[in-house]
């Protein structure tokens, strides 16, 4: 159904740490700032597909504690399903520790907790609700066993599957079949396929390594603050990213996962979607926060950041 998709959940309570720099190994630093909130890959992805327009359903766990309850309310608040998302009596939520620094660079630590949990009779107790959608969402914060698996059973289904293989860990060759999208950044690129990816060349030969392997859709090989590149099997584009002031560059990815998510569910092109997903990112990294409390107000923004891209992409139109 147009519209409908469903994420994995991974949510951990994140101590921010500011500094002008990041810390050498074994180097202490004085730092800026500090700021205490709720993120990972899973919750990030499913805000920005919310604020895009599209219905999504987290699955998965978190602790039976403060930080579970809070994001809770954060996913409710803000129109985040949680019909699928449990409360773990036995593990706490998980938590993480993120350096930044004075130029939108970071450094992050995390410990999954109770996210780490999540198994096949999460997925299967959502059976219903997933049928229905469009498109599900994976990353590796959580139990990466269970995940694999649920990125097979959920094709299975027939609903398509977008994996952001973030930690980067090897995929097994019996998966990829399974994946209809893929998007690693440089560094998940070189761990996935042995190509060191540094520019546009070889991010392209790594996408096709990925949709040799058997990825169905697309491969979108991102490349930071220079944009991406899209490999798929009847083409390969490399879209530029928007320049815009980074105050905070950490949720830079997961807003663009969700936002390509929520464009592909609502009916758009992948090219549609790349361009959408373009637009998000740089609205997110030109503002400070949570992804939670990032850019729900930024709607003014959001539109002229669209119409600038558009400008300069598709010559105004938009």
């Amino acid at each position: 159904m147009s519209g409908r998709i469903f994420v994995v959940n991974s949510y951990m309570w994140f101590h921010s740490f500011y500094s002008r720099q990041l810390p050498a190994n074994g180097e202490t630093l004085t730092g800026t700032g500090y700021r205490p909130s709720g993120g990972g890959k899973g919750v990030n992805q499913a805000f920005a597909a919310v604020y895009e327009g599209a219905q999504v359903e987290l699955v998965g766990r978190v602790g039976d504690d403060e930080a579970g309850r809070i994001c809770r309310k954060e996913c409710q608040e803000t129109g985040i399903g949680t019909r699928y998302l449990q409360y773990d009596r036995e593990v706490n939520t998980g938590c993480g520790c993120i350096l930044r620094d004075a130029f939108g660079g970071n450094a992050i630590v995390i410990y999954p907790g109770a996210g780490d949990r999540f198994c096949m009779e999460d997925l299967e107790a959502a059976e219903e609700y997933i049928r229905t959608c469009r498109l599900g969402g994976f990353q590796f914060e959580v139990n990466g066993k269970a995940v694999l698996q649920a990125i097979r059973r959920t094709s299975e289904w027939g609903v398509e599957t977008f994996v952001d293989p973030a930690p980067a860990t090897p995929i097994p060759e019996e998966i990829y079949p399974y994946i209809t999208y893929i998007k690693p950044n440089e560094h998940e690129a070189a761990v996935l396929t042995g190509i060191a990816v540094t520019d546009q060349e070889s991010a392209c030969r790594a996408g096709r390594w990925l949709l040799e392997k058997g990825v169905q859709g697309a491969a979108i090989v991102t490349l930071g603050d220079r944009g991406c590149m899209v490999v798929t099997r009847e083409w390969e584009r490399f879209y530029p990213a928007l320049p815009v002031e980074v105050e905070d560059a950490t949720c830079a990815g997961d807003s663009f996962a969700g936002s390509f998510m929520a464009a592909l569910a609502d009916g758009k092109t992948l090219d549609e979607g790349i361009h959408q997903a373009t637009c998000l990112a740089a609205l997110t990294v030109s503002r400070t926060g949570s992804m939670y409390n990032c850019f729900f107000d930024s709607r003014e923004q959001h539109q002229a950041i669209l119409e600038r891209y558009c400008r300069q992409t598709r010559g105004g139109e938009p």
